[in-house]
């Protein structure tokens, strides 16, 4: 879908987007083939040419943090198709909810497989994982998990595409926490799993810090769980906001976020 946008270069909106699909114009390449054939004015063509010239070169450069900058927050889950493979499922816990709360583990699913990131052990690698991903995905990351990162790791610019799936899936209707929006779509979680919440991953980070390993092994459990639930919200959010915007485009196959070779 990032491949079908043109809402990233200045002065094209929504209904110019819509008119150049409409015209069964649904990638970059197949623009610049037939852009005589969309019925663009001289001047929407002026704007959008350089920008697909330019948006073609950097996409196969892989230079994927120039349409982080273009494009606007709210649009970023149209990368998915191309980059969830190589996505970074991230989420975080901390010592509480306030901003100046310390981050306690990391978790980063890749599609294969979860790294975790604990304070005290191994925290600190963190901010070489991250860098090699082109897109994040979080939970309400906009507002609590990239704040206390950059905070913590103030060195790590965290500029990629990012999918926050909290505002992306209120878009098709569901709403509240993480929690409540896997119960929704019938997403499970192990039974040892059940009921704990932010809460209760702080509590458990306490508890390890009074000596008791199984509460740090329960939260990694927690979290652990949290980072691969996002790639199935992600997949779900992905193919029914595509269908909405999209719904006579191309076929894509259902998204695997199978890691590829970054």
């Amino acid at each position: 879908m990032l491949r079908a946008t043109f809402i990233h270069a200045n002065g094209i909106g929504p209904a110019t987007e819509r008119r150049i699909w409409d015209a069964g114009v649904h990638d970059w390449e197949s623009f610049l083939d037939r852009r005589e054939d969309v019925g663009l004015s001289g001047r929407q063509c002026a704007l959008l040419v350089p920008v697909i010239h330019e948006s073609v070169d950097r996409f196969d450069a892989g230079n994927y943090r120039y349409f982080a900058r273009r494009l606007a927050s709210r649009e970023h889950w149209r990368a998915f198709g191309e980059l969830g493979n190589r996505a970074a499922f991230l989420d975080i816990e901390t010592t509480g909810m306030h901003l100046d709360a310390a981050v306690t583990v990391i978790g980063v699913y890749d599609g294969v497989e979860t790294k975790t990131f604990v304070k005290g052990f191994n925290l600190e690698d963190f901010a070489d994982e991250i860098e090699s991903y082109p897109l994040l995905v979080t939970y309400s990351g906009a507002t609590f998990d990239l704040p206390h990162l950059r905070r913590r790791f103030a060195a790590t610019k965290l500029d990629q595409l990012h999918i926050d799936l909290c505002p992306t899936l209120r878009r098709l209707g569901y709403k509240g926490g993480l929690k409540l929006v896997e119960q929704d779509l019938g997403i499970t979680r192990p039974d040892h799993l059940l009921g704990l919440d932010g809460w209760d991953a702080v509590r458990l980070w306490h508890e390890w810090e009074n000596g008791s390993r199984e509460a740090l092994d329960l939260l990694i459990d927690y979290n652990r769980a949290d980072v691969v639930n996002l790639a199935r919200l992600a997949e779900f959010a992905y193919r029914e906001l595509r269908r909405v915007h999209l719904p006579c485009g191309p076929r894509e196959s259902v998204i695997s976020t199978t890691r590829q070779a970054r």
